[in-house]
């Protein structure tokens, strides 16, 4: 029964595979329905700007890549999104957007900046690379690639604004940071951050701040999941926060 059960499963998702446009009630015609559902839903309220089939795809594609299930791969998403809820519960989600004040001047070159930022009212927050000590390197949001940026300029949010040092040395940190500007601007825009590590081309703010360090092998990613947030960057047991504004 249980052999049966993964053979039909494995079948549904390659019809779904085969299709111009994802099913989701043959993806999810199993006995765990309900399971499923659940676990997709945590997942669209954290990626909220994503729609339910661009999500199916994601789950679809890493499971691919990686040689497992759809289930399997749907369950470490829905994990990572749990994660990703407690944090937006945690954090300040002010109605309000609009970026309203600046980070100012860091103390090093290769600290971070983290800001509150909402989508919809769900705090995602947003984060950038200090290239100097006043210039940041960050990608802003949809329709704007990655960029340089006077840290003077209102970037961040009055109250929900904190500068972080990270816990490597000098030159580390001057690494990561020239390479966030010499290889990760001018950037589109990527959507879709539960899955932002397997992302090449295009970057977001926290995968943007990601892979500057992971070109010196230091993971800020403070959950492991496949997608790196602002607020896992900011939790890393790497980074520490020294101002607050």
């Amino acid at each position: 029964m249980i052999k049966f059960k993964k053979i039909f499963i494995t079948l549904a998702i390659v019809i779904t595979l085969l299709t111009t446009q994802p099913v989701f009630t043959t993806v999810f015609a199993s006995d765990n329905f309900d399971d499923l559902e659940y676990k997709l839903n945590s997942i669209l309220f954290v990626d909220s700007q994503l729609t339910r089939e661009e999500i199916i795809d994601t789950i679809t594609y890493y499971a691919e890549i990686n040689s497992i299930s759809f289930e399997e791969s749907l369950t470490i998403f829905y994990q990572q999104a749990e994660i990703q809820k407690n944090n937006i519960n945690n954090l300040d989600s002010r109605n309000n957007n609009a970026p309203s004040a600046a980070p100012g001047a860091a103390r090093n070159k290769g600290d971070l900046m983290y800001s509150v930022a909402s989508t919809f009212g769900i705090n995602h927050g947003h984060s950038a690379i200090y290239y100097t000590t006043s210039t940041v390197v960050h990608a802003i949001g949809p329709g704007v690639n990655s960029r340089s940026e006077n840290a003077f300029n209102k970037i961040g949010r009055k109250g929900g604004i904190e500068l972080q040092s990270v816990s490597t040395t000098a030159a580390n940190r001057n690494k990561a940071a020239n390479y966030a500007y010499n290889n990760l601007r001018n950037k589109p825009y990527d959507n879709v951050f539960a899955s932002n590590k397997k992302t090449i081309n295009k970057l977001n703010c926290s995968s943007l701040v990601w892979r500057a360090y992971m070109h010196v092998k230091i993971d800020l990613d403070s959950n492991g999941g496949p997608g790196v947030y602002p607020a896992d960057i900011r939790n890393s047991r790497l980074t520490t926060t020294y101002a607050r504004k």
